[in-house]
């Protein structure tokens, strides 16, 4: 009969009630649209325990459907970024925001390294106005980015080509960058996890930053608020490691927490 609602305790125990089955085909559709799922929002989700939860996901995963990770799951087989012509479109107002914090940080006449990914790409479209900057980079897209701009000298890594992620990566790369000394460089991270701090899902990728760390004056990671919250499966750096995170909004409190207790300085926008 129109007008009738139904009282609420009726949609707790159809949730409740709901099959092992039925949940698990929810949780493969978010992991498809958000590429992670939390043990703990699921079980608030659905009303059930979070053992129940963990038992969907070792099920999933014995299934070959996903991976589980600290706290979640993440899609089975994922080891690697999605492609950077595919990334550039996600979020692309937040990685201008930080982009435009970022270009704040560099003064005239000094050395910066940016290393591959969108948020950086964002930060070379944004260098206007400098002199005498000098700028060495792995990435294709940033190099080609970057010159444009009058004032800035760009340098482009040796190394082997990553047609999907169009950087150079490898032991040329590597054995470049150690004759260097950057004033600043700016990185990318997959993930800002509470618990192992900045990651990615390349080998390739966290060996460069973490090279890049040791021969800088000051070591910046870029990351979106997208970022929060994720695992990747290489441990870059721990927050401690890094000079400074800037990012498009205030971290949640769990991670705030973490970088505040090591020191590491926070800047958004």
């Amino acid at each position: 009969m129109a007008g009738i609602t139904q009282p609420a305790c009726i949609g707790m125990r159809t949730r409740r009630s709901m099959s092992s089955e039925i949940r698990k085909e929810i949780i493969l559709e978010r992991l498809g649209r958000d590429q992670r799922v939390s043990v703990v929002e699921l079980s608030a989700e659905f009303g059930v325990s979070g053992e129940t939860i963990r038992r969907d996901l070792k099920n999933l995963e014995a299934e070959g459907a996903v991976r589980r990770v600290h706290g979640g799951a993440i899609p089975a087989g994922r080891t690697a970024d999605t492609p950077i012509t595919e990334r550039i479109k996600l979020n692309s107002t937040e990685k201008d925001a930080v982009a435009g914090v970022a270009r704040n940080l560099i003064n005239d006449d000094c050395v910066i390294f940016l290393d591959t990914g969108t948020t950086t790409l964002a930060l070379a479209r944004r260098l206007i106005g400098f002199k005498k900057l000098r700028l060495y980079t792995n990435s294709l897209m940033i190099a080609q980015a970057a010159c444009q701009h009058f004032g800035v000298s760009v340098h482009v890594t040796p190394g082997n080509l990553r047609p999907v992620e169009q950087d150079l990566v490898g032991y040329d790369t590597l054995s470049y960058i150690q004759q260097f000394h950057f004033d600043m460089v700016f990185m990318g991270a997959a993930a800002v996890n509470v618990e192992y701090g900045f990651m990615d899902y390349e080998e390739d990728e966290a060996r460069i930053r973490q090279i890049l760390i040791k021969r800088s004056s000051r070591s910046v990671m870029l990351a979106d608020h997208s970022k929060f919250g994720r695992v990747g499966n290489v441990i870059t750096a721990p927050f401690g490691q890094i000079g400074a995170l800037v990012t498009d909004r205030r971290p949640p409190e769990d991670i705030l927490g973490a970088v505040r207790a090591e020191e590491l300085e926070i800047i958004h926008a």
